[in-house]
């Protein structure tokens, strides 16, 4: 992922977060993020003033993805159950972020479909990779850091550029924009990490 590098400098503003949650059981954080997402993904599809909103909530939801795994480390409670949860907590929380852009007035079905296609088989490769008994595969763009800070940062553009631009008769906003490129970026990636995983093996 490309956020992967700048995961030292997230550190110094996590660290004192997790030591105020340190007290809260990792899974009861992991269970937060995802109804934040299912909320933001709500306010999301309601747009207008709710895009505002759905940028608060989804912040949220990335703070708490982040602070699970951390918190886990912290109190030597990592286990294959909690990152069970935790991976299956991510896929239902991006479906649900996503699922707000597309039947938002600024998404589009055939758009959105294109983006969970990427989303899912971009996640599906990098964990058949270590089902396969190789390293799980983070590698490439559109990693699910990345797509949270896009999301983010296009609910704010969308709230404050409403223009769009006709596209075989389909009315493309920025969030339309994004759709495509989680679409295109995620199948590059889970075609370029399922050629890795195939001359590995």
């Amino acid at each position: 992922m490309v956020l992967d590098s700048y995961r030292k400098n997230a550190d110094k503003f996590l660290d004192p977060i997790t030591e105020k949650f340190s007290r809260t059981n990792p899974n009861t954080i992991s269970i937060l993020s995802l109804i934040f997402a299912g909320l933001g993904g709500v306010s999301y599809y309601l747009g207008h003033y709710f895009l505002l909103l759905a940028f608060v909530l989804i912040v949220m939801s990335a703070l708490f993805d982040a602070l699970d795994g951390k918190i886990a480390r912290l109190k030597n409670l990592s286990s294959k159950k909690g990152d069970m949860l935790d991976h299956v907590f991510d896929r239902y929380s991006d479906m649900f972020i996503v699922l707000g852009m597309t039947f938002s007035i600024y998404g589009n079905v055939y758009l959105g479909l294109f983006a969970i296609l990427g989303i899912l088989l971009t996640s599906y490769m990098g964990t058949q990779s270590q089902a396969l008994g190789l390293k799980r595969d983070y590698s490439g763009i559109a990693g699910r850091a990345d797509r949270l800070v896009l999301i983010i940062i296009f609910s704010i553009v969308q709230f404050f550029i409403t223009a769009h631009f006709d596209l075989y008769s389909i009315d493309i906003y920025a969030t339309g924009i994004l759709l495509i490129w989680f679409g295109l970026a995620g199948n590059i990636n889970a075609i370029t990490r399922f050629f890795d995983m195939y001359k590995s093996l």
